[in-house]
């Protein structure tokens, strides 16, 4: 049978494994989500200032050296009152734009003149150094899909909307083994050792470790000989409590494949 169509046909059996995990969002990277993770809140949730400055009216600043008394200081974490025309308000990077400030001038561009006064040296533009409330995210936006494997990034994205815990699928149960006669285990039989026609079994590292990081829950099983009845054994004892049985070995149409 080709590849292609022993896949297709492979894909066409596999049922949507049941259960779900809930998990802390600071443990569940590599996980799978099981359901779309939906914003409740925007991002940001005000417009906030992009730089260190002033916040102003650029109607205020009609040309360069333009001086405005500074009436407030907003940092980061509050909110400042609303900015009264002709006036100014000391700024720093994330505080939420005051009420009637249309743009924000950064404080390179600015000299304070040591008496509660603010010289601007650049003509602002509306918009300016101001990002918007919800411009990275809407409320009730989809941000990360069903299916998503969490990433360190999406982690953060699902902290950015204050979400602590996620809902992951359970990790597939994989059972895993080899069969062949001619199998060697590496530290268990020493290359000079090795009898004639015997060979490593690689693959046994290979498929591990490939579904470790998949995020597979792997049972070894080992090596099983090459005997129906074994095969047999094996077979029905990983299918008590497996997701997945993965076997390696016996893929011939030989008398010794089973």
């Amino acid at each position: 049978m080709p590849l292609d169509d022993a896949l297709a046909r492979l894909l066409a059996q596999a049922l949507p494994l049941p259960g779900v995990d809930t998990m802390r969002t600071f443990d569940a990277d590599g996980r799978v989500l099981a359901h779309d993770l939906v914003s409740a809140l925007q991002v940001p949730p005000l417009d906030n200032s992009a730089m260190d400055g002033y916040a102003l009216r650029c109607a205020d600043v009609p040309q360069p050296g333009t001086v405005l008394p500074v009436s407030q200081r907003i940092p980061a974490g509050r909110v400042g009152t609303p900015l009264q025309p002709g006036t100014a308000a000391r700024i720093f990077t994330g505080a939420p734009v005051p009420e009637g400030a249309d743009a924000v001038v950064m404080q390179e561009e600015c000299s304070a003149e040591g008496d509660g006064h603010v010289r601007v040296q650049a003509t602002p533009r509306a918009g300016q150094n101001i990002r918007l409330a919800g411009e990275n995210i809407t409320r009730g936006s989809v941000v990360l899909q069903a299916g998503a494997r969490l990433t360190p990034a999406a982690l953060g994205l699902a902290a950015s909307i204050g979400v602590a815990e996620l809902p992951v699928a359970r990790r597939p149960r994989v059972a895993l083994f080899s069969t062949g006669d001619e199998l060697a285990m590496p530290g268990e039989v020493a290359p000079e050792q090795l009898p004639p026609g015997a060979i490593y079994n690689s693959n046994r590292f290979f498929l591990h470790a490939l579904l470790q990081r998949m995020g597979c829950e792997v049972t070894d099983m080992g090596i099983v000989p090459d005997r129906l009845g074994a095969t047999q054994d094996a077979l029905r004892a990983a299918s008590q409590d497996h997701d997945v049985i993965l076997t390696s070995g016996g893929v011939s149409v030989g008398e010794e494949d089973h």
